[in-house]
This record gives structure tokens, C-alpha cells and sequence, in this order.
């Protein structure tokens, strides 16, 4: 990693860009002053983007945070300093220049990332650009898992199986009030969603209905929404993300990515990666069987 390094020697300051772990040129001015910034290189991109292809992040994504990331060096200075303040001049310079709300979000969103793949949270911008939802960045299924463990080390079950319900079954977060202690006993439930318009089956897991029923006989839940305020009313979206956001730190996982919309599309991700496994075995399974029909009647005999 290429760091900016601001240094004082003799109540000299000095500067230099190069690799630096108390390194060669730095090391006379330990234990006086030494600041490191990280610089941005496409070989610094590109090994963030590794990192993140190891963690299941799909083509697509990659793809877009590779734009994204790319246009971030462009207009960084001839030092590519990354620095706190960077994202609001970003952001501030994309506005100016007429850039849609959607790409600025998109692009603070891979600024941020890159910024927890380089250890500097401390670095990350949410004052998002206003006039169209957030860009949603994709939650990996070990994240899910992170996050599924740190609610438990910190001992929160209601968080705990509000991340398994959303992003374990797959129920939407407009749904969530239609999970209630009579549903949980059923095992099944027979969502409405769009005024009643439309309507989908859902079955709730073994191993999750276990542990909701185990909760809500604790919480004497007899009836009515399993997930509810004090008054027993549904909660709404906004605690929702509330709770969900109160493990992302201990789970190492961005804030932006523990959201329901996240946890579903990871769900609905998963799925699809399954069914496509699926296809592919029977395509597979099928050619194996017209191969030994080929070899039991074929016409060359």
C-alpha cells in the first residue's frame, strides 16, 4: 500500500509517497510526528477488488465498483491522497458538475468500502447525495453469517432473528408485520403485499421456526406481530434498520449493508445461485442419459 507521508525531522517537515510501515524514510521521525495517508493507485484498486471477489461479491458489482473507483482517481489531485475530507469534495464536485443523484450515491458507496478494505473508516462519507434512494451495495452471504454471530456474542435475540426472518426465509420488510405468533405455529403463511393485489406462500424453516417459537413463548407472544413495540404494535422500517445496524460494527460489516433491502437480495442471490447449480446438475444428468441410450441404441451400434 502506497502511503503519503508527512513527517518532522528537526522541526523540518518533510514528504514523501512510497510504502510505509515506519519505513526507511520515516523511521528517523518515529516517536516525534508521522502522518500516513493512504494513496490510490490502480494497483491498490485492483487488489481491493480482489479482496472483495474472495468475499462472493459478484461480477456485476466488481464491475461497478471498478467505474466507480476509476472515476474517484480521476479526479483526485496528482497525489491521489485519500483523506477525511475527500467524500464530501467528492460529492460536492459531482453535484457541481450535474452528476444524477443515483451515480453520486453509487460512487460514495465504493468510496466507503474501499475505505473499510484500507483499514480508515474513519474516512467513510454518509451525508449521501438527496433526490433518489441510496444506492444499496451487496451484502455477501459471509457477512450475513458475521452478522448472524455478532447479534449473538452481544446476546441480542431479537436482532439475531430479525436478520434470519429477512435475510434467512426471505420475507420482505413490508411483510414483517404478517409474521405473527399464529403464523409461527402454522410453520406457513400466506403473504399479501400491494393492497392484497398480490399474494406468494411462504414456509418458514425448521431450525428458524424453532427459535421463534422458543422466543416468543419466552416474551408470552400468544398472538399478534412477533417483532413489535412496547404497545405491541408492529415495528416499523426505520427501527428495523436501527436494530439491524446495532451489530454491524461488532460484525465488521458496513452500516449502509445491514438493511433489509440487503439481506433480501442476498436471499433472493442465493436462490438464484441454487436453482442455477440445479440446472446445470439435471443439463448434466440428462446428457449422461442420452450418452448410455446413445450407447445401448445408438445407430453406429
Amino acid at each position: 500500500m502506497l502511503y503519503y507521508c508527512i513527517y518532522q525531522i528537526g522541526g523540518s517537515w518533510q514528504e514523501s509517497i512510497h510504502f510505509c510501515k515506519t519505513c526507511t524514510p520515516c523511521r528517523p521521525a518515529i516517536m516525534r510526528e508521522v502522518f500516513l495517508v493512504p494513496v490510490l493507485t490502480p494497483g491498490v484498486i485492483e487488489e481491493f477488488l480482489t479482496s472483495q471477489e474472495r468475499q462472493g461479491i459478484g461480477a456485476a458489482s466488481l464491475e461497478a465498483y471498478r467505474r466507480n473507483l476509476k472515476k474517484l482517481c480521476d479526479y483526485l489531485p496528482e497525489e491521489k491522497r485519500l483523506t477525511a475530507e475527500t467524500g464530501r469534495a467528492w460529492r460536492d464536485w459531482m453535484e457541481a458538475q450535474g452528476v444524477s443523484p443515483r451515480s453520486i450515491n453509487s460512487r460514495l458507496s465504493a468510496l466507503n468500502s474501499l475505505c473499510a478494505y484500507l483499514g480508515h473508516r474513519e474516512f467513510q462519507f454518509h451525508d449521501f447525495a438527496e433526490g433518489q434512494e441510496v444506492f444499496q451495495p451487496e451484502l455477501t452471504r459471509a457477512e450475513y453469517l458475521r452478522l448472524l454471530q455478532a447479534a449473538r456474542r452481544l446476546e441480542k435475540e431479537r436482532v439475531y432473528l430479525l436478520i434470519k426472518v429477512l435475510g434467512g426465509a426471505g420475507l420482505r420488510i413490508q411483510e414483517l408485520s404478517q409474521l405473527t405468533a399464529e403464523v409461527v405455529e402454522a410453520g406457513t403463511v400466506d403473504l399479501r403485499y400491494h393492497n392484497d393485489r398480490c399474494s406468494r406462500s411462504l414456509r418458514i424453516p425448521a431450525e428458524l421456526r424453532e427459535e421463534l417459537l422458543a422466543y416468543i413463548r419466552r416474551k408470552n407472544i400468544s398472538e399478534g406481530p412477533v417483532f413489535r413495540t412496547a404497545a405491541g404494535a408492529p415495528i416499523a422500517r426505520t427501527y428495523a434498520v436501527k436494530l439491524l445496524q446495532s451489530v454491524s460494527h461488532e460484525a465488521r460489516v458496513e452500516a449502509e449493508k445491514a438493511t433489509p433491502r440487503c439481506l433480501w437480495n442476498m436471499y433472493c442471490a442465493t436462490r438464484e445461485m441454487i436453482l442455477s447449480n440445479i440446472s446445470i446438475l439435471a443439463d448434466q444428468a440428462y446428457e449422461r442419459m442420452l450418452a448410455e441410450e446413445q450407447r445401448i441404441v445408438g445407430w453406429a451400434g
